[in-house]
């Protein structure tokens, strides 16, 4: 298996892809200035390979090249920032 992960800025996401199969993304939307991470799901068959964590790195480290602050706002990434000290730099809330 070789995933890769990608950032799509025209479809503000970062995604996973299995070959030219999409299997998870991460969306996040620009709101005044600073992101706010909407969903972030991976495929049933797929989950427990820390891809959700991946994809939310991903977004997170964007965030962190561009000065911006992120707002989680899917249960995944609340989770994820609730529970690491490694977010505190972006975190908005």
């Amino acid at each position: 298996m070789d995933i890769k992960i990608r950032l799509n800025e025209n479809e503000n996401e970062a995604q996973a892809f299995d070959g030219e199969k999409k299997i998870g993304f991460c969306q996040y939307e620009d709101r005044d200035g600073d992101y706010v991470i909407t969903h972030t799901v991976v495929a049933r068959e797929y989950g427990g390979q820390g891809l959700a964590a991946k994809l939310v790195d991903t977004v997170v480290e964007k965030a962190r090249e561009e000065g911006k602050k992120i707002f989680p706002v899917c249960s995944y990434a609340v989770k994820k920032f609730d529970e690491s000290e490694e977010y505190k730099d972006v975190d908005a809330r």
